[in-house]
């Protein structure tokens, strides 16, 4: 609801009318993908002898099950929905906000993002209602990084399928080692010790790195940890544990509660987990929080992503269901 009076007010005239060994080679071809889905399964090399795996709905439609989502009929009454709701949150069911609220003075990656501009346009006083304006940096707050954001072949982010953006949570604890070393990273040790403990990774499970960082959120200085020469320092995924996600693991993408998927150490001269596993038809979120309120293993991620048409990227509201 905005009328041709506010936009004028605001636009001016111009308002009008399976072996477990990492591959040394990058990531597969761009050509021919169409689905996050299929982007995954074609992240195979050739002659590796890997049978076809399944399709994340299939995963995720055992995880419903498994909460008892899932019935002989359809739900069609409002009581039976109400119903499914309240099977969703029993047995002492939580849910966590994973995003940070953003305004004009959220920290942002400069100089490559630049700052959200929030302004009221109308007002219920004057206009007889209310309304913002957003100028935002698809890199605003938290955010996913989709996969076309490093590969022209890749789909945007509006077309990534909605399954995939529902994912079992396989969560890494590396703050101790963030806290000794900012530029710490995931490695691929990091993920075989959690299947030691847990079982191999889910099939369209979403691997999330639990650095501690979102705890700096109001000190953008201890956020970033630039040096003398304005280098960033930040923990990140290690290019092992990527290479050993895209090619011997069937995930949705991964997460991250520092401002970026690579350290801060290799984000601009070579964000190299950038380019192995976003154009292979995955995604990376970027600026989680409240990680540390989650298990490391039985969790539920759902992802509420902003659907722009041709999106490269896009803010979240990302939950953690357990």
């Amino acid at each position: 609801m905005c009328g041709p009076q506010v936009m004028h007010a605001v636009y001016g005239d111009t308002f009008c009318a399976e072996h477990d060994q990492i591959p040394t080679r990058q990531a597969g071809s761009e050509n021919g993908i169409q689905t996050a889905g299929e982007a995954r399964r074609s992240g195979f090399g050739a002659g590796t002898g890997r049978r076809k795996l399944l399709g994340v709905a299939g995963a995720l439609g055992a995880t419903v099950a498994g909460m008892g989502l899932l019935g002989s009929k359809p739900a069609v009454a409002a009581t039976s929905a109400a119903g499914n709701i309240d099977k969703l949150f029993s047995r002492g069911r939580r849910v966590v906000d994973m995003s940070h609220p953003f305004g004009t003075d959220f920290p942002v990656y400069q100089p490559y993002v630049a700052s959200p501009k929030i302004w009221q346009v109308a007002s219920v006083d004057k206009e007889g209602y209310n309304t913002n304006l957003l100028t935002i940096d698809e890199h605003s707050g938290t955010h996913m990084d989709g996969p076309k954001h490093f590969s022209n072949g890749q789909i945007t982010s509006d077309q990534i399928a909605a399954e995939d953006l529902i994912a079992p949570m396989v969560i890494i604890r590396t703050e101790e080692r963030a806290k000794q070393n900012p530029d710490a990273l995931l490695t691929y040790d990091d993920l075989k010790k959690w299947e030691a403990r847990y079982g191999r990774i889910p099939k369209g499970a979403i691997i999330c790195m639990d650095n501690g960082w979102y705890k700096r959120i109001h000190t953008p200085e201890k956020i970033f940890n630039r040096d003398e020469a304005g280098h960033p320092h930040f923990p990140g995924i290690g290019w092992d544990a990527a290479e050993f996600l895209q090619s011997q693991r069937d995930v949705v993408g991964v997460a991250t509660d520092a401002p970026s998927m690579d350290s801060g150490a290799h984000d601009v001269i070579d964000p190299k987990a950038h380019k192995i596993l976003l154009p292979t038809g995955h995604y990376g979120i970027e600026w989680t929080a409240n990680m540390d309120q989650l298990p490391d293993n039985g969790a539920i991620a759902v992802i509420g992503l902003l659907k722009h048409i041709g999106g490269f990227s896009g803010p979240v509201r990302m939950f953690g269901i357990y």
